[in-house]
């Protein structure tokens, strides 16, 4: 907890302490725990005098925040229209049955992965995209991506 404590305390002095900077705060507690901790939150209520409410409505509202703990490497599957045309709903659903995840958002029980769909990374050339961990893999398949996903854990077991 103290090493917990010594990063939020890092974050809250990076933004001076500054109410105007909640959302910042939290994309920074986002990146460091991957989810927003109810007891960090509580923490950041407190800190800045803030309702834990007002913390709670920024976490909820924004798809960028999760309460629920995330992978290490997110699992972004494109599902717009190039990528949708091109099998990747297909591939998003292979994809969470291969990490035996059960809904989007929810992370592998070895705390790696995270898979979930977005609308458009912007790739519509290379349909369909996936990206794991900010890597964009293009031109992807089920097969493909089993292998990248098995490769990117044995990598993990190996450090």
């Amino acid at each position: 907890m103290e090493v917990q404590e010594a990063k939020l305390d890092e974050i809250l002095t990076h933004w001076k302490r500054d109410k105007s900077n909640l959302i910042e705060m939290l994309q920074d507690v986002q990146e460091h725990y991957r989810h927003i901790q109810p007891q960090v939150a509580s923490t950041l209520a407190e800190e800045l005098d803030v309702p834990m409410n007002r913390i709670f409505h920024i976490a909820t509202f924004y798809k960028g925040f999760t309460l629920e703990p995330r992978g290490k490497y997110p699992v972004c599957v494109c599902t717009g229209t190039a990528c949708h045309v091109k099998g990747g709903t297909r591939i998003l659903e292979n994809i969470m049955r291969d990490l035996g995840v059960e809904k989007e958002g929810q992370a592998t029980q070895d705390h790696l992965f995270s898979v979930e769909s977005v609308r458009c990374l912007g790739c519509c050339g290379l349909a369909p995209v996936v990206t794991v961990g900010g890597e964009v893999y293009g031109n992807t398949s089920s097969v493909k991506m089993k292998k990248i996903l098995n490769k990117r854990r044995k990598k993990e077991q190996a450090q």
